[in-house]
């Protein structure tokens, strides 16, 4: 009997149970979609669907221009773009003589523009094979409205969600993100002045100048995705507005930045594959940045490798390019002179260092050595050095440190062109500095030492500002809508900067020379321009077996004008010359420059 009551009353629990779970079905999907209590706070549980369903793509940001150093937008300017969304191969064929229509109606190869749009994720701005820029004329939008395919959509768009963006890293990422708005922005956010919702920059220009870029009337465009996150093309789309108070109109970026070298130098870097790695071209006369490219490029992160992250502006381990912190150093001091001789037996056993060349370079100048990017002599001087002066002359000529602009500008102290800058290191924290092994392995780049490409081409710069060392500029001004100058950023040098001797400054100099003419640099003798460098090879990874490949330089050697930085990280061959190439390239390009410029200065003379 007590059996058969304890069986009533499980049923009966089961049963009770079942009804909770009928009743709160029930609650959640007919009685209280709007109005949902959760964890004691009322959820819109339709609207909480929506947010995971629909998706959005920024159409017009409403935020300040950012322009290029000759007033070529590089974002921010207002022209009819086209706008397309993920398709399968299935889709494309079933659309195939609408999708043939508009590719021939913009120029586009078909190949391409399939194998764009099946790799898709998310709805982008379409670019130019190369990075330009798409515009569409009104004709072109006309003719490809009336087709009506639901993939493509012509939209007056500010180009800043673009695949295949310009200057990707260096413009910077742009997000909806409550959270970090009212923690970055709080007073703005707290008085009413800016809407939490509406798009903050978190990375780049974007981030670093979001009080002046920031708007509050932006334009969306609002579609469906399927469960998996694929969109619906064609299905619940709705473009809307987003508006707001504007009582502080966004200003307009100025940059250092020149647009078709950006793009040109981008274009090499896809050419010769760079994976993983940056390019960063500086003017001589005042450290200004007139390239800064960065790679991998896109818009999601594959295999770890965070698309939005300036590898300019990220540490690496720099090799032999360091060497020339020694050479500065030891010839500065009175250690060296260029003619001073060693010899070279390949080897430095006692601190487990070797040199490239496994016989050694036997008897040979210090100039020689540099040229030659001798181990065993560069870690020898450094041992002499010590690590005070090696540490101390690393950061006379910029190293371990930030040095993007840095200053006051207007109410804020210490604002940076550039706050993800990270600074590299000479010695660790717990290192043993002044052990000779850990000496020889800085000397020659190695051990703890890190660098960033923009501290090394700034490096190059800084031996011909009599040692001292600028702050590289990104931007040269912020201007109001009507383009009247509100900041101009001046030059300025490093805090703390103090001369090099001139005679150790000209031997250095002609020590790069020397690598391209004689030593392990010679591969990029055959440029129009005479170059002068450093090349650079580091071991990296865990096991050991991935190399960074550097090459740094100026050029023309002759009256130099440009510094050029390469890096490519992580490579599997310690042989791979494409840093050298990319080097040549990059003041090939310069040398085009240069001469195109010259042409079109001298047709307004003949004019005038």
């Amino acid at each position: 009997m007590r059996k058969i009551r304890r069986s009533w009353i499980v049923s009966l629990l089961f049963i009770i149970a079942f009804m909770g779970i009928i009743f709160r079905l029930y609650m959640i999907q007919i009685a209280s979609t709007r109005s949902f209590s959760l964890f004691d706070e009322q959820v819109d549980l339709i609207a909480m669907a929506q947010s995971r369903q629909n998706k959005e793509v920024v159409i017009d940001s409403g935020r300040g221009e950012i322009l290029d150093r000759n007033g070529k937008s590089l974002v921010g300017e207002k022209n009819w773009h086209l706008l397309v969304f993920p398709q399968s191969e299935e889709q494309i064929a079933y659309q195939q003589k609408k999708v043939r229509a508009i590719t021939d109606l913009i120029h586009y190869p078909m190949k391409e523009f399939i194998s764009l749009v099946t790799r898709l994720r998310t709805p982008m701005i379409l670019t130019r094979e190369d990075g330009r820029e798409l515009i569409l004329t009104p004709d072109q939008k006309e003719k490809i409205d009336a087709l009506h395919l639901p993939a493509v959509r012509t939209v007056m768009s500010d180009q800043r969600m673009t695949l295949n963006q310009l200057g990707q890293q260096v413009i910077g990422q742009v997000v909806r993100s409550p959270l970090l708005m009212k923690k970055w922005f709080e007073p703005e956010v707290e008085s009413g002045k800016w809407n939490s919702q509406s798009l903050l920059g978190i990375s780049g220009l974007e981030a670093a100048f979001e009080p002046f870029l920031h708007g509050e009337n932006e334009d969306l465009l609002v579609y469906t995705t399927t469960q998996t996150g694929r969109p619906l093309t064609g299905v619940q789309m709705l473009q809307k507005k987003i508006g707001g108070i504007n009582e502080d109109p966004p200003k307009t970026i100025v940059t250092t930045i020149d647009k078709e070298l950006q793009r040109q130098v981008e274009e090499l870097m896809k050419e010769k594959r760079m994976e993983d790695g940056a390019v960063v071209v500086q003017q001589i006369a005042d450290g200004d940045i007139l390239a800064m490219a960065s790679s991998p490029k896109g818009t999601t992160i594959e295999d770890e490798k965070n698309p939005w992250e300036n590898r300019a502006v990220m540490e690496a381990t720099p090799g032999s390019i360091f060497k020339t912190v020694v050479a500065v150093a030891a010839l500065d001091t009175g250690l060296v002179k260029p003619d001073t001789v060693f010899y070279c037996n390949g080897k430095l056993d006692r601190y487990h260092l070797h040199d490239d060349n496994p016989k050694g370079h036997g008897r040979e100048t210090f100039a020689d050595a540099y040229a030659n990017s001798c181990n065993v002599v560069l870690g020898t001087v450094a041992q002499t050095l010590g690590a005070q002066k090696l540490s101390s002359y690393a950061k006379r000529l910029g190293l371990a440190q930030e040095v993007i602009w840095n200053g006051r500008v207007f109410d804020e102290a210490h604002f940076s062109q550039l706050p993800e800058e990270q600074t590299g290191l000479i010695f660790a924290k717990n290192t043993q500095a002044n052990d000779p092994g850990v000496l020889a392995q800085t000397g020659i780049g190695q051990h703890d030492v890190k660098m960033t490409p923009l501290q090394a081409v700034n490096m190059i710069t800084s031996l011909f500002h009599r040692g001292k060392t600028l702050e590289p500029r990104l931007v040269k001004e912020i201007c109001d809508q009507n383009g009247r100058v509100l900041y101009r950023f001046r030059n300025q040098f490093i805090p703390g900067a103090k001369p090099i001797k001139a005679d150790a400054l000209n031997a250095v100099k002609k020590m790069m020379r020397k690598v391209v003419t004689d030593g392990t640099g010679k591969s990029v003798s055959r440029a129009p321009w005479p170059l002068a460098g450093k090349t650079g090879t580091a071991q990296v990874g865990v096991k050991k077996d991935k190399y960074n490949k550097w090459m740094i330089g100026f050029g023309p050697a002759d009256h130099p004008r440009y510094a050029v930085a390469v890096v490519l990280r992580s490579v599997p061959d310690d042989g791979d010359p494409r840093a050298m190439q990319i080097f040549q390239q990059v003041m090939e390009l310069l040398a085009q420059m240069e001469k195109a410029e010259k042409k079109i200065d001298e047709k307004d003379v003949r004019q005038k």
